[in-house]
C-alpha cells in the first residue's frame, strides 16, 4: 500500500456481502489513482491512472462501489 498519496475523495456502498469501498488520491508526483476495499474492509489494490485526470480516477472508484469494476477478493 503507497504511502505518498493525498486522498482527494471516497466513495461507498452497501451491498448484502458488506460495504464497497474506494478512495481517490494523488501522488506527490501528481499522478491520480484510486485505492479500493472489499466488502470485508480488506485492502484490494492501488491502481495508479498516469497521464489521466482526477475524473477518471473518481470515475474507476464509484464504477468499483456500484459493482461495475470487480477484483477477486483474497
Amino acid at each position: 500500500m503507497r504511502d505518498d498519496i493525498t486522498v482527494l475523495s471516497q466513495y461507498m456502498q452497501e451491498h448484502s456481502e458488506g460495504r464497497a469501498r474506494a478512495e481517490v488520491f494523488r501522488t506527490n508526483d501528481g499522478v491520480y489513482g484510486a485505492r479500493f476495499y472489499g466488502p470485508s474492509g480488506a485492502f484490494l489494490k492501488d491502481e495508479l491512472y498516469a497521464g489521466h485526470s482526477e475524473m477518471y480516477a473518481e470515475n474507476a472508484a464509484e464504477n468499483y462501489v456500484m459493482g461495475i469494476k470487480t477484483f477477486n477478493e483474497s
